[in-house]
């Protein structure tokens, strides 16, 4: 168990304007869902039923059935953390915090899944201009450290994922995801961070405040807020 740290108020409920939902995007999570089948790698531990788990962790999530009705204000203080990351030790956010302009910190589903994948090699593809703007990527999920290693090795990503195993980050985000009989995700949100630890950007998939995660548009949304600062 990590400490996590958040001031009462910060978690709220979205804007009635902002609780769209994408109908047609879940139902292709839903379909693939289905039909999902394990990635074929090499060596890798994952499986179709972690396919199938991500896929539908996705659908659900893009349905609005989650019960993660809060979120965390812009403005508010990020929740402070400390968990175990990827190349070994663990990861404190105030220490990310401290040592950059800008942090940009995101939640997904699960290793390995597809969309999970394509957002993590999007968000790999642009850290050389998130460094330019003094930006640090981190991202987090309830996977193991184990998986983490694997996914980072398989797709050579270049930046630090942090294992939120009991899901209390993610909670105190609220981008915590449940799901009856399958479980507790990470829900796919990306989270900007100014120097003094102030939530300065916030976007959610479920709400349609996301860009695509499978185009350079999400990144690129997050640059451009960056810009906007």
């Amino acid at each position: 168990m990590f400490a996590v740290s958040a001031p009462a108020s910060a978690l709220t409920a979205r804007p009635a304007a902002r609780a769209a939902v994408v109908p047609r995007r879940a139902a292709r999570a839903v379909r693939a869902a289905a039909h999902a089948d394990a990635p074929v790698m090499k060596g890798s531990a994952v499986t179709r039923r972690d396919a199938i788990l991500g896929a539908t962790a996705t659908a659900v999530s893009l349905l609005g059935n989650t019960g993660a009705a809060r979120a965390l204000d812009v403005g508010a203080a990020a929740p402070t953390f400390t968990l175990p990351a990827t190349g070994g030790g663990t990861v404190a956010l105030n220490d990310v915090v401290k040592a950059n302009k800008y942090t940009v910190l995101y939640f997904y589903n699960q290793d390995f899944s597809s969309g999970c994948s394509i957002e993590a090699e999007r968000f790999n593809q642009a850290l050389g201009d998130f460094k330019a703007k003094g930006a640090e990527v981190v991202g987090v999920s309830m996977d193991s450290m184990v998986k983490h290693e694997e996914f980072c090795s398989a797709k050579d990503l270049r930046f630090k994922l942090l294992s939120d195993n009991d899901g209390a980050v993610s909670a105190a985000y609220g981008a915590d995801l449940k799901i009856p009989i399958l479980g507790k995700f990470s829900d796919r949100q990306t989270f900007l961070i100014d120097g003094t630890g102030t939530v300065k950007g916030h976007w959610l998939e479920r709400d349609g405040s996301m860009a695509n995660v499978k185009t350079p548009a999400h990144t690129s949304q997050i640059l451009e807020a960056i810009d906007k600062l």
